[in-house]
């Protein structure tokens, strides 16, 4: 049996399929990137944020101080024992101080080297477990402060329906 050889006219139709092809990438990419801007801050294990109806998004920090039942860690290192932060009567808590503090000097000198100001406030980003009792966050916060973290962002879970 003969084959019939197919004849192309001139005048042949634009093959949509692989434009078809290339779109359906393109609206697989933007989707892929429009999740990945979701979460800035990865939430500690063993915490149960407050729920907020906030939708303003924090500016990305390097540094986050977290208090759950058991300790206050600063960049997921243990400092000392939560027990012992709301017993004691001062506000300053000294080993978070002396940690903040070398973590801000090394800031400020970075800032210098990049040629930009380093005698702006530090920021800094506080996970507490909504269960941990206002007095250790007042320290936690009181401390930040003294350490030269005057921008401190609370951590918190999104509800629907926030507020701008």
């Amino acid at each position: 049996m003969a084959r019939k050889m197919r004849k192309y006219a001139d005048d042949t139709p634009f093959s949509l399929t692989s434009m078809m092809d290339m779109m359906t990438i393109i609206l697989v990419f933007m989707i892929k990137n429009i999740d990945a801007e979701g979460q800035l801050v990865t939430q500690a294990e063993n915490l149960i944020l407050p729920v907020s109806t906030s939708k303003v998004q924090p500016k990305e920090v390097s540094l986050t101080v977290i208090v759950d039942n058991n300790y206050v860690l600063v960049d997921n290192s243990k400092i000392i024992e939560t027990a012992e932060v709301l017993e004691q009567e001062d506000l300053l808590i000294a080993k978070v101080d002396s940690v903040l503090k070398e973590r801000r000097e090394t800031e400020k000198e970075h800032a210098l080297t990049m040629g930009l100001p380093a005698d702006e406030p530090g920021n800094i980003i506080v996970q507490i477990d909504k269960n941990i009792p206002y007095d250790a966050m007042y320290k936690v916060m009181a401390t930040c402060g003294f350490s030269g973290y005057n921008n401190i962002a609370f951590a918190v879970s999104m509800k629907d329906g926030g507020e701008e």
